[in-house]
């Protein structure tokens, strides 16, 4: 992401298998090791800091956000769970002060990170609000494929942060086990596309059930009437017709809700580095 905007936005899909035309393939050779990405497995290792690929993968998005770059000088802002804060130390030590030489696609790079920046995801999203959905109290509500982080702020200050280990992750794991009991073999990195292409039919309960264990699990944490209530992450857009029907006083799904994490954690970076970073 930059000034202008966000740059890319990729899959966490990554593969080491051997490929017979890589050139076919984006890829980060490494330490000795070709990685594929945006083919294979999600990653199943829900700790960020502990993803066995979590260097070659921000090597990759960093190459993706410069690729005309054969150089790049840095800083790098990264977004951990909010139940995982704890470890940001072992991501800062990973990356910060730190030079990455590297071939991108078959072309020699070199990038060097100076300074981190890990913020909470769900609580990044505040700095992309507007002045007026910051003032009150607020509840920003962070769905996304393995978590939900929630973020509570009272004009600004922040009073509770939580995470829930749920999400959309969950949500297509059940549907494959529901069409695998119908003889198929899907695997879960294949159900959002056979959904949406109209191999797999979700019926409405379903969503509706998804969210409902969303929210529950919500209830003992927060009381959701009580605040303005905030929907983002990309979860948010797969059920946002579901949400829209709720009886809560006061919601809204974020305008920018795939992004509001991101777009978030530039403003953050800017008051932390200047307006340059």
């Amino acid at each position: 992401m930059n000034n202008r905007g966000v740059k890319g936005v990729c899959s966490s899909r990554i593969s080491t298998d051997y490929e017979a035309y890589d050139e076919g393939f984006q890829r980060i050779e490494y330490n000795d090791q070709t990685i594929y990405f945006e083919i294979g497995e999600i990653q199943k290792e829900l700790n960020k800091a502990e993803k066995g690929y979590i260097v070659p993968q921000i090597l990759y998005a960093l190459c993706k956000a410069n690729p005309k770059e054969q150089i790049v000088e840095t800083n790098l802002t990264l977004l951990l769970p909010i139940i995982q804060m704890q470890t940001k130390t072992k991501l800062i030590n990973k990356f910060k002060n730190q030079e990455f030489t590297f071939k991108y696609n078959g072309e020699d790079r070199i990038i060097s990170i100076k300074d981190v920046l890990i913020l909470p995801e769900g609580y990044s999203t505040y700095f992309s609000l507007s002045s007026e959905d910051k003032k009150g109290s607020i509840v920003i509500v962070d769905i996304g494929s393995r978590t939900v982080n929630l973020a509570v702020l009272i004009n600004g200050k922040i009073e509770k942060l939580n995470t829930i280990t749920l999400g959309s992750y969950n949500f297509f794991q059940k549907i494959k086990n529901i069409e695998n009991a119908k003889g198929q073999n899907f695997v879960e990195e294949d159900i959002k596309r056979l959904i949406d292409e109209g191999f797999i039919k979700v019926y409405q309960k379903q969503y509706i059930e998804f969210l409902n264990n969303i929210l529950d699990s919500i209830k003992p944490l927060i009381n959701l009437s009580t605040y303005k209530v905030i929907f983002t992450g990309g979860t948010s857009l797969m059920l946002q017709e579901y949400i829209n029907q709720l009886k809560l006083p006061k919601f809204k799904i974020h305008e920018d809700a795939l992004n509001s994490n991101v777009i978030g954690a530039m403003e953050a970076s800017k008051i932390t580095w200047g307006a340059s970073a």
